[in-house]
């Protein structure tokens, strides 16, 4: 492939010149393969999110958005047609007792879950199906929404999927950090891997990891092994030192019972943790158990929302998938907790830590715009912000990708103005073309 006098981002400032693309990668020289003509046409390194949800994304498009929709609305028109289940995701509080009555007359299942996705609602239906009495909750927090995830089926998650990759490609992300092990069959989660049209580095969700089979599925690769250590903010669920005002509880302790024996495993076949802590006291606990285990590998650490001054010093040792938009939406829970350091995420940086940039949609979405809006509010320069969304993102998941230079992954994008402004004009990835608008 040959792309003809674009304007190439370099790193730093925008060059004129001609790109050519063998086997996947930039090459120096190219007489093969289509000829696209970039004239006047701005070219990018396909955005890297490291760390979101493909299938998660897709379901949000599939199913009902509670941020634009009204429940009420939904539950009856549900009433009148032949859905055979609901799922409405983005409630920040839990919504009034009359719509929960509602959806419990509903003899279908009915699955409300928090924007954060750590907190769900299950009307009676559901409650029955997974094993709950009647007299209990309907609501269900952390693992434990992981039940209900069955009984919608591989081929909605196929679906999702399918959806789920549109919506970043549209925005010129060529490879996600995706956490999918949710419900979907793991072969049905291999095929679509292989298939795909975006580069994934799957983070395998299972405390089971030897049951699975890690490597590369066409140009994804089932790569690390998801676990989390504690919930979210909104939910009162992530784990800190000091309690929460209102509720006077300090979260949720999530690390799986044989946290060492996963920690062994991955250890032995090199494979990446990449482990979700958002309070400092799950940061603690995590940092105390890797070294117990005398972990030598570089594993991940994902969110670290708050930390402990002493620990700090010690994220030096990972990899970091952070998100500076967090911080902004974040604001008006933040006078609930009492912390040492939050979201120090320009601290990281001029600490020289190795970090990427991440949107983990679908909480927040999917579109590297909305994150480096917020980034560069934070304090990180344009130039700052492209490399921690693209080659950093690369780099921590073992990609040669995110840079249009010789011997980098042919992954780039075309825009016809500002990449900060608008989607491109087209996508391609491991020198395909997989978008055109």
């Amino acid at each position: 492939m040959i792309v003809k006098n674009g304007y190439v981002w370099n790193g730093t400032i925008f060059e004129k010149k001609n790109l050519y693309i063998e086997n996947g990668r930039f090459v120096p020289h190219s007489d093969t393969g289509p000829v696209v003509d970039a004239t006047g046409l701005f070219v990018m390194p396909g955005w890297v999110d490291s760390h979101a949800h493909v299938i998660g994304t897709g379901m949000k498009i599939l199913t009902h958005d509670l941020t634009r929709e009204n429940l009420f609305d939904i539950l009856t028109k549900t009433r009148e047609s032949s859905e055979s289940f609901v799922i409405a995701r983005g409630w920040e509080n839990l919504p009034e007792k009359q719509l929960l009555d509602k959806a419990t007359e509903l003899k279908i299942p009915v699955l409300l879950v928090r924007k954060c996705g750590h907190v769900a609602w299950i009307n009676n239906y559901l409650k029955e199906k997974i094993g709950k009495n009647r007299d209990e909750d309907n609501l269900l927090f952390e693992k434990e929404i992981e039940k209900v995830w069955n009984f919608f089926g591989d081929e909605f998650f196929s679906k999702a999927f399918e959806k789920g990759q549109e919506e970043f490609l549209k925005h010129g992300v060529t490879q996600v950090h995706s956490d999918d092990f949710h419900g979907v069959s793991f072969e049905t989660l291999k095929k679509l891997l292989k298939n795909s049209k975006i580069r994934i580095f799957e983070k395998l969700y299972t405390y089971e990891p030897w049951n699975y089979e890690f490597g590369e599925f066409g140009i994804s690769k089932i790569g690390g092994i998801k676990l989390f250590a504690d919930g979210s903010l909104g939910g009162r669920t992530a784990w800190m030192f000091y309690p929460y005002k209102d509720t006077g509880s300090f979260g949720m302790n999530t690390l799986p019972d044989n946290f060492d024996e996963i920690v062994e495993f991955a250890e032995k076949r090199n494979i990446q943790l990449n482990i979700h802590v958002i309070g400092d006291r799950a940061l603690t606990e995590v940092l105390n158990r890797l070294e117990k285990n005398k972990a030598k590998s570089r594993h991940r650490l994902i969110h670290l929302q708050f930390i402990l001054k002493k620990d700090f010093p010690k994220l030096r040792s990972f990899y970091l998938s952070v998100q500076p938009h967090f911080y902004f939406e974040d604001i008006p829970l933040l006078d609930n907790v009492s912390f040492e350091l939050a979201y120090p995420f320009i601290q990281m940086h001029k600490s020289g830590y190795i970090m990427a940039f991440s949107t983990d949609s679908p909480v927040s979405p999917a579109d590297p715009k909305y994150v480096l809006e917020y980034a560069f509010k934070m304090g990180f320069t344009r130039e700052e912000g492209i490399y921690y969304y693209t080659e950093a993102g690369s780099k921590i998941a073992g990609y040669k990708c995110g840079r249009i230079d010789i011997g980098y992954c042919g992954d780039f994008a075309l825009y016809d103005g500002n990449a900060f402004e608008e989607d491109p004009v087209a996508v391609f990835v491991n020198g395909e073309e997989v978008i055109r608008r």
